[in-house]
């Protein structure tokens, strides 16, 4: 019988195994430092995208903050103007209103027996002031403020005797409010 010693077959065999997985394993090894370099690469080049990207907005930013701070400049003088051409409408409209209250009074003053030393109109609030010979033409000075129309709420705030140009004469304060332009309108709807 013929005797066949297999025990180097089997170490070649195992060695072949060994070099097979070792190579298998370096391939492997390779391949996935080829694919971690790759996807490396791919991330790399994304991030530059990214910053130049992230670097240009940034940039666009920085244009847009300079023209919004420019829109806002632009506002505040839209405000500063709309204020003044507020305020001049407000000039115009009211422009014939203090001849007219001037006018009105000279009419309702009493000639010859009173004289009016004080015109103040804080709002809606009319004070005047003045002196004159006696109460009774003071009374007759409020009713005719009465019956203007321009007034209501007509009260005597103060009367006391006063000395001027060596005539005893009476000082007095009266308290009114201006009509409203409504209550005008109402007044010539109820004429009609």
């Amino acid at each position: 019988m013929i005797r066949i010693n297999l025990l180097p077959f089997r170490a070649a065999r195992s060695k072949e195994n060994i070099r097979r997985q070792v190579s298998v394993f370096l391939l492997s090894l390779s391949l996935l430092i080829v694919v971690l370099v790759g996807i490396n690469i791919i991330l790399g080049k994304k991030v530059n995208s990214s910053e130049s990207r992230l670097a240009s907005i940034k940039q666009e930013v920085r244009v847009y903050e300079k023209k919004a701070a420019k829109v806002e400049e632009f506002k505040k003088q839209l405000d500063a103007l709309n204020k003044k051409i507020e305020v001049v409408d407000q000039l115009k409209t009211h422009r014939k209103e203090p001849p007219q209250l001037l006018s009105a009074f000279t009419e309702m003053v009493v000639p010859g027996r009173m004289q009016i030393t004080k015109l103040e109109l804080n709002g809606d609030n009319f004070d005047i002031g003045g002196v004159a010979l006696d109460n009774e033409t003071i009374a007759v000075f409020m009713k005719r403020i009465e019956r203007s129309k321009r007034f209501k709420s007509v009260v005597l705030t103060s009367s006391r005797q006063a000395r001027q140009f060596n005539v005893d004469m009476k000082q007095f304060g009266i308290k009114c409010k201006m009509a409203m332009k409504n209550d005008k309108a109402k007044d010539k709807a109820e004429k009609k």
